[in-house]
């Protein structure tokens, strides 16, 4: 049977605390390590074969739409690379949508990578694991588009979850999940909200500079290696405790601030403020940095905290337990 079309999905994912030491630079020379979740917010992808009759090879949907002959012309940098990656040169029309705004430093890009290389996978009538599509998709950010990233978010919409994921220098990256036997997945973030800036922004600057600085902030990752492991142990070894757990977040968020001066911002602050004053248990903003979303945590969400950031766009999300799946076949 010859896949005609295929719609595939990836979470996004809050990390946690680790983020800056799963890049080359770093893990190289010293194992990195991140806590991560993927939450109930999605990249979708549909793939479908481009019939013939149609004028151009390749259609191309997304926040704007393509139509080309030659795959060499995608203007869209991760759909043109997945497809040289895999070698696919066949006629096919690739659209995407998302439940939040790009570049809000949920991991969006690699999302998307990994939706549609894994939707690509299929359509060929491929099955392949979810380490290979996460390792993949890292090819493509870090070595073909040489963007100054990490893996911790191919490896985050692959597998879902709550994991604790450790780099090292060989490439390879141990993944281990945690389970929390006296919580329900479902109750993990009750009493936690995610604060839109209300501000897109590319991180490729941020974490540039930050890469560029990597020399001077190695005690610092390493500080925050430490961190992470902290942070996995007291989630491993005691009843969830956001109060232990938010003020290692903040700890974490604290050392990021000063990885580069591109990561705070005045909307960022304003946020924090209220924050404070509403006795937050910890927070940080999630990403490179410049934008996007805060993450905060309480001992117990009330009416009066949503009212005190009514001015923002706010949810709380849900736990993620599958990862990268396919959802339809036809």
């Amino acid at each position: 049977m010859v896949v005609q079309s295929v719609l595939s999905m990836a979470p996004l994912r809050i990390s946690f605390v680790g983020g800056g030491t799963d890049i080359s630079t770093f893990y190289r020379k010293t194992p990195g390590c991140v806590i991560s979740a993927a939450i109930n917010k999605y990249v979708y992808v549909h793939i479908k074969r481009h019939d013939p009759l149609f004028q151009e090879r390749y259609r191309i949907s997304y926040s704007e739409t393509e139509h080309t002959q030659n795959r060499n012309d995608i203007n869209n940098l991760i759909v043109r690379s997945c497809l040289e990656l895999l070698e696919m040169d066949e006629p096919l029309q690739i659209s995407t949508s998302a439940d939040l705004p790009s570049n809000s430093g949920l991991g969006s890009s690699s999302s998307f990578a990994v939706a549609l290389l894994n939707g690509l996978h299929k359509i060929r009538g491929e099955e392949v694991s979810l380490v290979q599509i996460a390792e993949e998709a890292s090819r493509v950010e870090i070595e073909i588009l040489k963007s100054p990233i990490g893996k911790q978010d191919q490896y985050a919409a692959a597998f879902g979850g709550l994991n604790f994921f450790e780099f090292h220098g060989n490439e390879t990256v141990s993944i281990d999940p945690i389970y929390l036997p006296d919580i329900k997945p479902s109750n993990f973030f009750d009493n936690t909200v995610m604060i839109w800036t209300g501000l897109s922004r590319q991180a490729n600057s941020i974490l540039t500079d930050q890469a560029s600085r990597s020399e001077v902030n190695y005690e610092k990752l390493c500080e925050l290696t430490k961190l992470t492991r902290t942070f996995r142990d007291t989630l491993i070894n005691s009843p969830l405790n956001w109060s232990k757990l938010g003020e290692i977040i903040y700890k974490g968020w604290e050392l990021k601030q000063s990885f580069s001066t591109k990561i705070m911002t005045n909307d960022v602050k304003e946020i924090v403020s209220v924050l404070n004053n509403l006795d937050c248990l910890g927070y940080k903003l999630l990403g490179a940095g410049g934008g996007g979303f805060v993450f905060a945590v309480f001992d117990t969400l009330s009416e009066k905290h949503f009212n005190k950031l009514q001015q923002w766009r706010i949810f709380q999300p849900s736990l993620d337990q599958i990862g990268a799946r396919i959802v339809s076949v036809n």
